[in-house]
């Protein structure tokens, strides 16, 4: 009887340990034992994650998420801008050589400009940087707008722990989550299609 009770001591102690390793590994830190036996409730404490919390950490996020297309934008202007413009000066020192009488120089200038052109061609990046420029706008935009509704509920409902606070900050978050579903739908089509323009 007693090795039966030791098995399921055993049995209940690994089923514990494997309980509190499943919920660390979904990010949910293990259950205390010492505050368990203080008969503390089990959970999230109060004020852990504010309503503020999650309305910062979007507006940090659509920010992170701008600063990355201003930055993808920077690279295809340069890239656009590198391409012509070394496209352009092959073609003028292809002209002079050629004009000189140099053959093997005129030769080589003149594959270098085909070259540009060519990758400049078949890497169209004009309809890339629109939508790039218009994901920052979007995202500027609702970045404002997040604000600007959350500071109208802040004086509303100037109690941080109003119930109300966190229904309007539910609303809001759900608005951010379906535009920025949108952003990232015509981010992600223009990148599938580079040069192809849809109406």
């Amino acid at each position: 009887m007693a090795s039966v009770a030791n098995v399921d001591l055993a049995t209940l102690e690994g089923r514990r340990s494997l309980s509190d390793f499943s919920r660390s590994a979904s990010g949910i830190a293990p259950a205390d034992p010492a505050r368990t036996e203080r008969g503390e409730e089990e959970g999230f404490r109060p004020g852990a994650f504010a309503p503020e919390t999650a309305i910062d950490e979007q507006i940090q996020d659509l920010e992170r998420w701008a600063e990355a297309n201003l930055a993808r934008d920077r690279r295809t202007k340069w890239r656009f801008w590198v391409l012509r413009g070394l496209a352009f000066a092959s073609a003028v020192a292809a002209a002079l050589t050629a004009n000189l009488g140099h053959a093997q120089p005129t030769i080589g200038f003149s594959v270098l400009a085909a070259l540009c052109i060519a990758v400049d061609a078949a890497w169209p990046t004009d309809s890339i940087r629109n939508v790039h420029q218009r994901a920052v706008h979007d995202l500027r935009e609702l970045q404002n707008t997040l604000k600007l509704r959350w500071d109208k509920v802040r004086l509303a409902h100037p109690d941080p722990a109003a119930a109300q606070r966190t229904a309007h900050a539910l609303a809001l978050l759900d608005q951010v989550q379906s535009k920025r579903e949108e952003i990232g739908k015509y981010l992600g089509t223009a990148e599938a299609s580079p040069g192809i323009k849809r109406g």
